[in-house]
């Protein structure tokens, strides 16, 4: 281990002189003493059954889960005598509580876009036992509806040295999925594929399932990746076996000989990274020592060029939220008269059964209408939810495509001068879900006769009020109709906004790295190459 952080203080060395970003930190962070175990990340995109496959696996129903988006920080599962949350925050903080204000600190339901500011949450837990030198980590979804800016998986994937991915049976290897895998395999050299839900379907249309992710993992990427069938239902034990002793288990127990590789794995893409961003800083020295006033221009052209596209992405992005509203009404509101029609009808069928005075029957028809009304949004909120989330995916792929582009052009301007290509990337935006909206009720009556008129046996005025309830479904239909639309467009609107912070980040970061090093100065070409022979001296010796 001395000879590998050897190697990554003289890696950081040599890309702080050059102006590279800090690549050595995921790997160093192997090396730390305090880092006993390998982390075996569970990603996925969202419903794609993660947090129940963790929980499968572990044995015990520790991370929540739910019908909607609920992971929203990165949850990490690991040995300790007594089940304890511990809890780290952005500020460094730190907090040890019970298992049960779990739910707290990691769900989008209690801690909405990590209000919080959690970094972190460790569960320590002697189900773990058999597992003392791994840890499992479940992950927020990706490619769900709604975003913020957390960024919380793909942050994490750095520091992953195990990966499963769960893919649904339901939606077998989509773009998303093809895209997580792509970037998962740069950080990670044992990875394995896990199709959830193969309940649902017939042993016949799983194995056509198996056969075409497997088709598409050959024109996708040059190396094979395990691929399990898992349940947490039908054959539930059978197929947690499988997966434990066939991935999980050798991690185990052969603990040191996959830490080392995983650190190597790392460290080779590392000086990779490294050499690419070296020999550019080389050429620009070059170029610097032939034509001074070129270097100059170059970056004038790449910061100009950045505050062009951020401007085109902002006009976009006002362009998203301003159809937003639009196209949310023209999905719901179809639905007003249908649910009325229902809500009278059920009404007319429930309202003799309400007994007492007016000020009981009042109360009854309020919590009766909020029950109702609240069914049926529920409904629309299942029935529209790929509707919806096109709206967000259209927004996501615009920005997730333009910043690429951006980078790409970047990247054959870098090339066209210095004959250098940048380091390869993968990103890809990233987005978590929220709660339904509530539903809100206004009281029966205007003013307080009802409680007035405390005392008044209903028995004979029934029939009255019962025109004037009736009279109040249609209005208070299309009140929570229209309130939840708001909802919506407020949420996806911030979502629009998350996405484009993140895409004006990575295209900020992009810049910043080519900048720094056309700026830098410092350097001669020959101390630089010096630095390219020394990283290819490294990558030989760990291969």
């Amino acid at each position: 281990m001395e000879a590998y952080q050897t190697i990554i203080n003289e890696i950081a060395r040599i890309n702080a002189v050059t102006g590279a970003p800090q690549l050595t930190i995921p790997v160093a962070n192997l090396l730390d003493k305090n880092s006993k175990t390998i982390h075996v990340a569970v990603l996925g995109q969202f419903k794609s059954g993660k947090s129940s496959l963790v929980n499968s696996i572990v044995g015990q129903p520790i991370v929540p889960v739910g019908v909607v988006p609920v992971t929203a920080i990165v949850t990490r599962l690991q040995y300790g005598l007594n089940p304890r949350l511990i809890v780290r925050f952005i500020n460094k903080k730190e907090i040890t509580t019970t298992l049960d204000e779990l739910p707290l600190y990691v769900t989008e339901k209690h801690n909405p876009e990590n209000t919080r500011e959690v970094a972190l949450a460790i569960v320590e837990h002697p189900v773990m036992e058999p597992f003392k030198n791994i840890s499992i980590v479940d992950t927020p979804g990706l490619s769900s509806f709604y975003r913020h800016n957390s960024e919380a998986t793909l942050q994490w994937l750095p520091f992953t040295g195990v990966a499963i991915i769960s893919i649904s049976a339901e939606r077998p290897l989509s773009e998303d999925d093809l895209n997580l895998i792509k970037s998962t395999s740069l950080h990670c050299r044992d990875m394995a594929l896990v199709i959830t839900k193969t309940d649902l379907f017939k042993a016949a249309e799983i194995e056509e399932i198996k056969s075409h992710i497997r088709e598409s993992l050959k024109k996708a990427i040059p190396r094979e990746i395990p691929l399990f069938e898992y349940s947490i239902f039908n054959g539930m034990p059978a197929c947690r076996q499988t997966l434990i002793e066939s991935f999980i288990n050798p991690l185990n127990r052969d603990f040191e000989k996959k830490k080392d590789e995983i650190i190597r794995y790392k460290l080779h893409t590392t000086i990779e990274e490294s050499i690419r961003y070296t020999e550019l800083a080389l050429h620009t020295v070059l170029k610097r020592e032939q034509e001074k006033e070129t270097i100059s221009r170059i970056i004038k052209e790449i910061k100009s060029n950045r505050h062009h596209h951020e401007k085109e992405m902002l006009l976009t992005g006002t362009s998203f939220k301003n159809e937003t509203r639009g196209r949310l009404e023209a999905i719901v509101l179809p639905y007003r008269d249908k649910i009325i029609e229902k809500l009278i009808a059920r009404f007319q069928v429930d309202y003799p059964s309400w007994e007492g005075t007016l000020f009981r029957v009042s109360r009854n028809f309020e919590q009766w209408l909020k029950t109702t009304i609240g069914d049926e949004i529920t409904a629309i909120d299942d029935e529209c939810y790929s509707q919806v989330n096109q709206i967000v995916k259209e927004a996501a792929g615009y920005y997730e495509y333009s910043a690429l582009q951006y980078r790409q052009r970047l990247n054959d301007r870098i090339k066209e001068l210095f004959g250098v290509d940048l380091p390869g990337v993968s990103w890809q935006i990233e987005f978590s879900g929220i709660d339904r909206p509530d539903v809100s009720v206004f009281r029966a009556f205007d003013s307080h006769l009802d409680m007035l008129l405390f005392f008044l046996p209903m028995r004979w005025f029934k029939p009255l009020f019962y025109h004037h309830f009736r009279k109040q479904i249609p209005v208070e239909v299309e009140k929570n109709l229209y309130r939840y639309i708001s909802c919506l467009t407020e949420k996806i609107i911030k979502s629009i906004d998350a996405i484009h912070r993140q895409a004006l980040f990575f295209v900020n970061n992009e810049t910043k790295d080519v900048e720094q090093i056309l700026s830098n100065d410092k350097n001669n070409h020959e101390e630089l190459q010096g630095y390219i022979n020394r990283l290819k001296e490294f990558k030989s010796a760990i291969s």
